[in-house]
C-alpha cells in the first residue's frame, strides 16, 4: 500500500499542480500525509508499537514522524530515546527526527538527543548499560535496533528503561530488524500473543516499500543471497527460534521434552556453575539436575538462580539427600571455595564429602551419607565443553523435564565467541557430560603430578631404560 501523496501524485499528478502554494506547502509539512497505511501507529491506550521489519521498509521514518505529531500535541513532554550505544542514537534516532522535523515545531540535536522549539527535550540512552535511564521517569520511550543491543546487557536495559516509562501516557516504541535469536524481542513477541492490543506488533519486508527503486531491491536481494537464513531475516523480517550459530536447536528440545524425571534413575549428578554472591548485579548461579536411566538417556532439570553460596550449598545438600550421588563444582574463578562451604553444609547434615580426584572414573552410585565432588577446571572453550551435550541432544538421548525456559534460552541463543557467561547452560553441560561419560577437565594437582612422573621414572630404571618424565 502507499500513502494518500504518493497516491494522489502518482494518480492525478494534475490535481497537485493546481493546488494553492500555500496548500502544496502544507502537504510538505504534514509528513503524516506520506505515510502508507502499517506505517501509521494508532492513537490509544496501547502499551508498546513495534515494528520487526526487513531492512528499508520505513519503520525509522515512520516513528519519527509520530514523535513529532506527539510533541506538537503535547501529548508528551519527557520522552528518551535508546539505542545500542550513544553514537547510534545520534546517527540513527537525532538525525531522522531532525531531518523530518517541520516549521511547525523544528528541533535541533541537544546533549546527545533533541530539543523542540516548545521545551521539549528527548533525553538520550545507551543500551550499553544495565542501567540506562538513571533513575529518571519518562511519558514516551522509541528503542531502536534492539537486534544490535549488547547481549550482556540488553535484557537489564530492557527491564529498566521500560519500567521508567511510567509517567503521563507511559508508552514506548521500537523497532528493528532480526538476526538470530534475541531475548528482548522474543520477550516483545510473547507479550503481543498474551495481549496483542496492548502491545502491538507490526511486520513486514523489504518489498513492503513502493518507494524504494528495483535496483536497490535487486542488489539487496543478491547481497543477502534469497533462500538463506539471513535473507530470511534481513530482507523478509522473519524471527527464527535460535540465533544462527547456537549449539542447539528449538526442534530438538521440544522434540525430546519429557513431563517427569524417570521413575528409577540409574544414577542422579548436580552440576554446579558458582557465583561470588547473591547480589541483584551478581551472575546468576548455574544449578541443574541431571538423571541417566538404564538405557543411556539423560534427562536435565534447572534449579538455578541469583543466590549466595550458602544457599546453593543447602541445595546440593538437598538434592544429594534425595537421591543425587554428588555434584560436577566449577572451579576456575572461586577455586575450592565451593567445595568447602559444600562441606560445611554436609557436616552440619550430618553428611560427608569424598573428592573424585580421577576425571576418568565414573560417576559413583549413590551412597546414602556420602556426597561426592568432582571438581572441573575448564581449560577448553565453552563451545567445546558444551558440544558434547549438542550431540546428545540431537540424537535424542537428552531430554528436558518439562519447560526449562531460561535454560533453554541460553542453549538456543548463546553463539560461540560471544563474552556472555551461559550460566545455566554450563551447568547443565557439567551434568549431562558427567552421565554422558564425557570428561571434560580436572583441576591439575602438582603433588601427584610429581608423584606419578617418580614412579614412572622408578620403573624404567628398573628395566634399565633413561629417564622420561621430570617436572
Amino acid at each position: 500500500m502507499i500513502s494518500i501523496v504518493h497516491a494522489l501524485a502518482y494518480a492525478a499528478p494534475d490535481v497537485l499542480a493546481t493546488l494553492p502554494p500555500d496548500l502544496r506547502a502544507l502537504l510538505a509539512f504534514a509528513p503524516e500525509l506520506c505515510l502508507r497505511p502499517e506505517q501509521r501507529i494508532p492513537r490509544g491506550a496501547w502499551r508498546s508499537h513495534g515494528f520487526l521489519t526487513g531492512r528499508g521498509w520505513g519503520k525509522t521514518h515512520a516513528i519519527a514522524v509520530d514523535f513529532h505529531r506527539r510533541v506538537r500535541d503535547g501529548t508528551i513532554t519527557r520522552p528518551a530515546l535508546i539505542a545500542p550505544t550513544v553514537d547510534r542514537v545520534g546517527e540513527v534516532q537525532v538525525k531522522a527526527l531532525v531531518e523530518s522535523s517541520s516549521v511547525l515545531c523544528p528541533c535541533e540535536p541537544y546533549r546527545g538527543g533533541v530539543r523542540w522549539a516548545n521545551g521539549v527535550v528527548a533525553e538520550a540512552a545507551s543500551a550499553e548499560v544495565e542501567r540506562p535511564s538513571s533513575g529518571s521517569n519518562f511519558d514516551f520511550v522509541w528503542m531502536t535496533e534492539i537486534v544490535r543491543w549488547s547481549p550482556s546487557t540488553r535484557r537489564k536495559a530492557f527491564d529498566d528503561i521500560t519500567t521508567a516509562c511510567r509517567v503521563g501516557c507511559a508508552q514506548y516504541v521500537w523497532d528493528t530488524t532480526s538476526s538470530g535469536k534475541n531475548d528482548v524481542i522474543t520477550l516483545l513477541l510473547e507479550q503481543h500473543e498474551r495481549a496483542p492490543e496492548q502491545h502491538r506488533v507490526v511486520r513486514g519486508t523489504m518489498f513492503d516499500n513502493p518507494l524504494l527503486t528495483r535496483s536497490y531491491i535487486v542488489d539487496e536481494a543478491r547481497k543477502y543471497v534469497r533462500g538463506t537464513r539471513r535473507y530470511d531475516e534481513e530482507v523478509l523480517g522473519l524471527v527464527f527460534a535460535e540465533a544462527a550459530g547456537a549449539l542447539w536447536e528449538q526442534d530438538w528440545i521440544d522434540a525430546y521434552r519429557v513431563s517427569a524425571a524417570p521413575l528409577a534413575p540409574a544414577i542422579a549428578v548436580l552440576g554446579l556453575d558458582p557465583a561470588g554472591s547473591g547480589d541483584p548485579s551478581a551472575d546468576e548461579v548455574g544449578i541443574a539436575k541431571a538423571y541417566r536411566d538404564g538405557a543411556g538417556h539423560v534427562y536435565v532439570d534447572d534449579l538455578s538462580g541469583r543466590m549466595g553460596p550458602e544457599e546453593y550449598a543447602s541445595i546440593v545438600v538437598r538434592e544429594c539427600q534425595r537421591d543425587a550421588s554428588g555434584v560436577v563444582v566449577e572451579r576456575n574463578h572461586f577455586g575450592e571455595h565451593a567445595r568447602a562451604v559444600i562441606n560445611v553444609h554436609a557436616k552440619l547434615a550430618g553428611l560427608r564429602t569424598e573428592l573424585l580426584p580421577d576425571p576418568k572414573r565414573s560417576f559413583p552410585p549413590r551412597r546414602p551419607g556420602t556426597i561426592f565432588v568432582r571438581e572441573v577446571v575448564s581449560h577448553t572453550s565453552k563451545e567445546t565443553r558444551a558440544a558434547p551435550a549438542a550431540a546428545l541432544a540431537k540424537a535424542g538421548l537428552l531430554h528436558h523435564i518439562g519447560t526449562l525456559a531460561r535454560l533453554e534460552h541460553e542453549q538456543t541463543t548463546w553463539e560461540p565467541g560471544t563474552r556472555r557467561s551461559p550460566n545455566r547452560l554450563d551447568a547443565m553441560v557439567f551434568a549431562a557430560c558427567e552421565l554422558g561419560d564425557v570428561t571434560i577437565t580436572a583441576p591439575r594437582d602438582a603433588a601427584r603430578d610429581v608423584d606419578a612422573a617418580a614412579r614412572v621414572n622408578k620403573s624404567l630404571a628398573k628395566v634399565g631404560r633413561p629417564r622420561r618424565l621430570g617436572l
